[in-house]
């Protein structure tokens, strides 16, 4: 009986409603009903056919209990108590990753996509609350999946994100951003992050939008996935990326620039080897990366 509880208790304030209703009738009842008003208090008894103290209130006090039972029904008796939510955290996270050709590198193993996979995965199982949303870029931006709370979605699509499946090749990340952005306002969210997760090749034009998007409320982290030594990039004919002298392409991990890139984003600047507490956005600007140091690994 711990658990018993009303659903809607107001309407239990119906009840000394009806029960002085039910008095008031039952005692016009008891003194003749109508009658009183135009017989004799003496002559009435013998002009009124049986006793109206009893038979005539029978009614009342039935139509009483039927009532009574009426409110109790509508006042919503129940025994067991669901869960209701106070709060429900509405934070908004848009993950944003690079599938340029770099990120096929292996100077962190098993490679750099790989190891972005395992961090977006550890991402998504420490979010406990808030919607996230997954886009992929390299030379244009597509939407993987838009913002929702049900992360074994996102979860699910990983295995499937490769440097093979984008129509065309780049590292155009303002795209990307400006499709993240787009996610967020057409979700009603003023506020929000968007952490981007690449191997390194940034340009002005995305500095430039990260700080737009800042502006508007929004704050861009990044997550560095390489090492400034760097590594060859194969492709998927077994080759080497390769530039237009024929050399073989080095794609280096350039923190300097991602650093400036998450400050103009109003966010923070983490490497791949960092604890995933240090990775989802915490308030605040990183420090300058040393000029020494790798993007950890």
């Amino acid at each position: 009986m711990s658990d018993f509880h009303f659903l809607r208790p107001l309407w239990l304030l119906a009840l000394p409603l009806l029960l002085l209703l039910i008095g008031m009738m039952a005692r016009a009842a008891r003194q003749g009903g109508d009658w009183s008003q135009y017989c004799d208090a003496d002559l009435l008894p013998h002009i009124l056919v049986g006793k109206p103290g009893r038979q005539s209130t029978r009614p009342l006090w039935l139509a009483g209990l039927i009532g009574a039972l009426a409110i109790l029904a509508l006042a919503g008796p129940a025994w067991q108590r669901l869960p209701a939510p106070v709060f429900r955290n509405l934070s908004a996270l848009v993950i944003l990753m690079d599938l340029s050709w770099a990120m096929e590198a292996t100077d962190v193993k098993p490679n750099r996509l790989d190891r972005a996979r395992f961090k977006i995965d550890d991402l998504l199982r420490a979010r406990k609350e808030g919607q996230t949303a997954l886009v992929a870029y390299a030379g244009d931006a597509f939407v993987v999946t838009p913002l929702t709370d049900d992360v074994a979605t996102i979860q699910a699509q990983l295995t499937a994100l490769s440097p093979r499946i984008m129509p065309e090749q780049g590292a155009r990340m303002e795209l990307g951003l400006a499709a993240g952005a787009r996610l967020l306002e057409q979700a009603g969210q003023r506020s929000g992050d968007i952490l981007v997760i690449t191997a390194g090749e940034t340009s002005d034009a995305a500095r430039a939008e990260a700080s737009r998007l800042h502006s508007m409320g929004y704050r861009v982290s990044v997550l560095g996935v390489g090492s400034r030594d760097g590594a060859p990039v194969p492709l998927p004919d077994g080759g080497f990326l390769k530039n237009e002298e024929g050399r073989m392409v080095v794609s280096r991990l350039d923190i300097q620039t991602l650093w400036q890139l998450a400050r103009s984003g109003g966010g923070v600047y983490r490497g791949a080897g960092c604890g995933l507490h240090r990775c989802r956005g915490a308030a605040g600007i990183s420090r300058p990366p040393e000029s020494g140091g790798t993007a950890g690994g």
